[in-house]
């Protein structure tokens, strides 16, 4: 009768630390998404490329490699690329951005594809 009950236990303590982990998961899941848009959003409306002409370049893929510090503002920001335009142009405005939805000291990646029409 004590070992049905011990296997019972156990079993109940398994099953409650199954839920509250994959609950966890949910929950944060949900947060990361949310957070996910808002960031993209700010970069959306504080970056852009009036004054840059790539009509003679090729399609090209920039990848930006960016951190924040506690209070939001970006750190630290690494665009690769050959374009040197390019690159100083991104990292300039990267760097006056403040994402405040993201961790602190964490390096963040994001890629802009450049086609030619």
């Amino acid at each position: 009768m004590k070992t049905i009950k011990n296997i019972t236990a156990k079993a109940l303590k398994v099953t409650a630390l199954v839920a509250l982990t994959l609950g966890s998961f949910t929950i944060k899941a949900n947060n990361g998404k949310d957070l996910l848009n808002e960031t993209e959003k700010t970069i959306k409306q504080n970056v852009n490329f009036p004054k840059l002409n790539l009509s003679n370049q090729a399609d090209q893929k920039v990848e930006i490699v960016f951190t924040t510090s506690e209070n939001g503002k970006v750190d630290f920001v690494l665009a690769k690329t050959k374009n040197e335009v390019l690159k100083k142009e991104l990292e300039k405005q990267f760097s006056t951005l403040t994402l405040n939805k993201l961790a602190a000291n964490t390096a963040y990646s994001i890629v802009f594809n450049f086609k030619t029409i």
